[in-house]
């Protein structure tokens, strides 16, 4: 039976936890779709900068970072860009992959756009998260690159969906 799964603002004490679900998702879950040069770009080793950086977002306020945790501590993030319709960024840990939890981070990220008055959120998806979205309502626009450093860009997915 699986432990009751609690999905919350964020606050500045979750930035490490979620620093290291980033790493351990982008490491395990998305390494067969990417080289190793674009992993450790997009997710470098946890550290203090990282998360400085982490809790400097939570703090400024013009993202919405939400957390799903249990009693073992935090599953997983989501975090929307609210001025720019945009979902940002959602990841679960491996180890608590496959429990919804991802679903529920989504559709909390999407309640708080609608009572927002965002219409619709667009977000460029990891290879390995296309499914994801799609089986979550969202559509495929067109294939697309981001850039993570200045020697690397990694595919994506541009994607939305009509709230």
């Amino acid at each position: 039976m699986f432990k009751e799964v609690l999905i919350r603002t964020a606050k500045p004490a979750d930035a490490e936890a979620i620093i290291q679900a980033h790493y351990a998702a982008v490491h395990e879950t998305a390494s067969a779709f990417y080289p190793p040069e674009i992993i450790e770009d997009w997710s470098r080793k946890p550290d203090e900068a990282r998360y400085q950086w982490m809790r400097q977002i939570i703090t400024q306020g013009n993202e919405v970072v939400i957390v799903a945790e249990d009693e073992s501590g935090i599953l997983g993030f989501g975090l929307m860009i609210p001025q720019l319709r945009e979902l940002r960024a959602l990841y679960v840990h491996p180890t608590a992959g496959r429990r919804g939890i991802g679903q529920r981070i989504l559709q909390e990220l999407e309640t708080r756009a609608v009572m927002q008055g965002i219409p619709c959120l667009q977000l460029n998806a990891s290879l390995n998260a296309e499914a994801f979205y799609l089986r979550n309502g969202y559509k495929t626009l067109s294939p697309g690159t981001l850039r993570l450093s200045t020697e690397h860009e990694m595919d994506c997915i541009k994607m939305e969906k009509h709230l």
